[in-house]
């Protein structure tokens, strides 16, 4: 009877502590921070969603949850400062693109003024200081600002490439039966171009929960994992069972993939950084420490393969769907590409005065240190 009686004031403990915590999630549209939202939502948290675009599905979504919506711009401190009034605790992404190092200083320097309990920062798993990546090297630099932090505390998110990454390919893989890859020998092995990623929807969940009960989790870096790390002919052959047809990988050279890019109207940015993680990935940068036990070991669920993701991912791509029409506009934009101008993404670096350092760039096993924090450090 006491034990019951215990457990009762414990649960209600909690519950009050739960109803009495408000959760500011950035970037709350997008892969992560619209699950992470959800999730904490799900958990009884009060939300607050910060999104540029309060019209979109997400954000419509959300708000029928019971998030309230904050409209802001991740790049103005002042929004930060309205965005974390009668907030505890937060959790921060910055969009990839241009601007990173920017909106976490700004971020960093309102959450110190707003005394916040905890914040989840996402950050890069390719982190070093010397990368030939302009993003990553940014991601590196606020990483080493958030440490600065004096009051509030915060946990490091390190996923690698995210899910989506594998779509970018679907239309020619269900229209063509063609995957593109860049990783060399992808065609006839699988055991190149390796890498673990996990699902957004499970390093959302990652991300509320260590927001749910965060002191445990204070100073730690933690990567999420899918179950598997998988090659492209990994992929192209979950590909193929969803679609129902064969699907082959064709190995392509960069020029080509960069020229694919541009004709799909990513911007130079996207492109000069993208160039190089995909080198990171045929050089296995991101199957170093392989698979974790972090979505488990947080969220108390088995992370998802790759095929329950793809098939939840594919029902809203039309693309996906075989079809006379879509054949002929895959067919239309394969030829197109083959057209497309190479990007001049020297040029381009240099036009925005992109940092060139007197000792040069390194890929990640080429940083001793990078190695040395994530080598065999499954659960850092």
């Amino acid at each position: 009877m006491n034990f019951s009686k215990k457990n009762h004031e414990h649960l209600k403990t909690n519950m009050d502590e739960v109803s009495k915590t408000k959760i500011l999630v950035t970037a709350a549209n997008g892969h992560t921070g619209f699950p992470a939202a959800k999730e904490l939502l799900n958990l009884g948290f009060d939300v607050r969603a910060m999104v540029r675009n309060h019209k979109s599905k997400t954000a419509l979504e959300l708000k029928e949850l019971g998030a309230e919506i904050f409209i802001g711009d991740m790049n103005d401190v002042r929004d930060y400062r309205l965005a974390l009034r009668d907030v505890q605790r937060a959790y921060f992404c910055s969009p990839f693109g241009k601007n990173t190092l920017f909106q976490t200083v700004a971020f960093v320097s309102a959450a110190e003024e707003a005394k916040l309990e905890h914040v989840v920062y996402i950050t890069e798993w390719l982190g070093t200081q010397d990368h030939p990546a302009m993003n990553t090297k940014e991601h590196w630099l606020s990483k080493e600002v958030i440490k600065l932090h004096k009051t509030v505390n915060y946990t490091f998110v390190s996923p690698g490439l995210f899910e989506f990454i594998n779509y970018f390919t679907i239309e020619t893989a269900a229209q063509l039966g063609l995957m593109p890859s860049t990783i060399k020998g992808s065609a006839t092995s699988n055991q190149v171009g390796l890498n673990p990623f996990p699902s957004d929807s499970d390093t959302g969940k990652v991300i509320a929960h260590i927001l749910k009960d965060p002191a445990k989790h204070t100073g730690k870096t933690y990567r999420p994992t899918g179950p598997k790390s998988l090659s492209p002919m990994d992929i192209a052959e979950v590909f193929g069972k969803i679609l129902k047809r064969k699907v082959k990988v064709m190995e392509v050279s960069e020029n080509m993939l960069l020229k694919s890019m541009k004709q799909m109207g990513f911007s130079m940015f996207d492109m000069a950084n993208v160039k190089y993680y995909i080198q990171e990935l045929d050089k296995g940068a991101f199957d170093v420490n392989g698979v974790t036990t972090v979505v488990k070991d947080i969220t108390g669920n088995d992370p998802e393969d790759f095929e329950t993701m793809a098939r939840k991912a594919l029902v809203n791509m039309p693309e996906a769907k075989k079809s006379f029409k879509n054949k002929l506009k895959a067919v239309s934009n394969f030829i197109a590409m083959l057209f497309t101008q190479l990007p001049k993404l020297d040029k381009y670096e240099a036009e925005q005065e992109f940092p060139q350092f007197k000792n040069g760039f390194n890929h990640v096993q080429e940083n001793k240190e990078w190695l040395r924090t994530h080598e065999n450090q499954p659960n850092k």
